[in-house]
């Protein structure tokens, strides 16, 4: 077996492997209060906390709850702040957002009905003159701006920001061709990866698992264009909390010259995830700029990237249907020296490269609106004609949050064949 598939399967069971943390923080937390009784409840599945406010869970938390009982709730929903109530002698079930004045209401004929309300107006199934269903898109566009662990935006590990990061790689890898005539060695190039990391995102702590998949068609008649395939596929876990996700980007990288590229890239991704409370199809359009060009025996390339993005709404799966009404545009710049050094592995020459980039983002606000990520990485360099494309690169790499607190860092293996 190829030396580098075996790399990478290897690496596709770390995390899979990865033991579990037995003391792992919970993404839903409840404090709840009955007739001044507290009891603390953790989950990390979102309707599971919806169950702790139907009479058969709350008569298990406390031996002496009634129907008549006052009930009141400080739930911690993935680092957001909510509020659960009953009155005393009522039905009516309230839930708040203190921080954003947000309030919603369920008045069924008794707490039971008053709870499955919830529950189905959290899968966009009720919705009543007190519990709009445009309060439940209002209600996730808090989540995406408060929570520092939401999979849809918000986060360098979100769907949103990994189906930029991988337009923006695309349109900054080689071979940088650009000639009128057929080229000597310019053929197609499959790239497969694997990436294994750690982030710390407020109070929660987690691991993500990117595999990116990518197939670049050089024409060789024309060897200034080639048309990119792009198939990355991630999994992310939050405490215990999974979430699945996987976007296809197609676009073509076009070079007016050697040191200049210009790609533009559509692309369509999904994230799910019933446990975490997440579901969601975005859309992207983005046109990356790249320079590049060697000092000496050094490569310096800089790239900028703009895009926009935007939810798909009205799709249910499984009896759900969360709108977010997402729009947001990016601005990513970023630059990269790659050295070569004076040995050879697997038959390519040895190089080192340093990189470092700067994500911001507008429209909708999320947790996250501007990030740096940086890294190192050790590279070989297969020559096609005069440029060369990374045949084989393992960098370690590093995002820090600017307006908010989050880090991340991890290690990635990429084979171009």
């Amino acid at each position: 077996m190829n030396p580098r598939i075996l790399i990478l399967l290897s690496m596709a069971v770390l995390l899979v492997l990865a033991p579990l943390n037995a003391s792992a923080r919970k993404l839903f937390v409840a404090d709840i209060e009955v007739d001044d009784d507290v009891d603390f409840q953790g989950t990390d599945s979102l309707f599971k906390v919806v169950d702790f406010f139907d009479n058969t869970s709350l008569h298990e938390f406390f031996p002496d709850y009634t129907s008549n009982s006052a009930v009141f709730a400080k739930i911690d929903l993935r680092g957001v702040g909510l509020t659960v109530e009953y009155p005393q002698n009522s039905s009516v079930l309230i839930v708040r957002v203190p921080s954003r004045n947000f309030e919603v209401s369920f008045e069924g004929a008794n707490r039971n009905e008053s709870q499955e309300q919830f529950e189905d107006w959290l899968k966009r199934n009720f919705e009543s003159l007190t519990a709009p269903s445009g309060k439940l898109t209002r209600l996730l566009h808090i989540v995406v701006a408060l929570s520092p662990v939401e999979p849809v935006a918000g986060n360098p590990n979100s769907l949103l920001t990994r189906m930029f990061l991988s337009d923006f790689d695309a349109g900054i890898t080689g071979p940088f061709i650009s000639s009128r005539q057929r080229v000597p060695g310019n053929r197609n190039f499959l790239t497969l990866g694997g990436e294994f990391g750690f982030f710390n995102a407020g109070p929660f702590d987690g691991q993500v698992m990117n595999f990116p998949i990518n197939y670049k068609w050089n024409f060789k008649g024309w060897p200034k264009l080639s048309w990119i395939f792009d198939l990355p596929i991630t999994l992310t876990r939050t405490e215990t909390a999974w979430s699945y996700m996987g976007s296809f980007g197609t676009g073509f990288q076009f070079r007016p010259y050697r040191w200049w590229a210009l790609t533009p890239m559509g692309r369509i991704g999904g994230v799910g995830s019933f446990d975490v409370g997440a579901l969601a199809v975005l859309v992207t359009g983005s046109l990356t700029n790249y320079f590049q060009g060697n000092i000496g025996s050094t490569n310096l390339g800089f790239g900028t990237m703009a895009g926009i993005s935007t939810t798909i709404d009205g799709i249910k799966v499984g009896g759900y249907n969360l709108s977010y009404e997402l729009t947001n545009y990016v601005l990513r710049n970023g630059g990269n020296l790659t050295q070569p050094l004076d040995f050879n592995v697997l038959g390519n020459q040895a190089a080192f490269k340093l990189f470092l980039n700067h994500t911001k983002f507008w429209g909708n606000e999320l947790y996250l609106n501007s990030f740096f990520d940086m890294g190192l990485a050790f590279v070989t360099l297969k020559k096609v004609s005069d440029s060369f494309v990374e045949a084989l690169d393992l960098s370690f790499t590093f995002s820090a949050g600017v307006d908010n607190d989050y880090n991340n860092y991890g290690f990635k293996l990429t084979c171009r064949f």
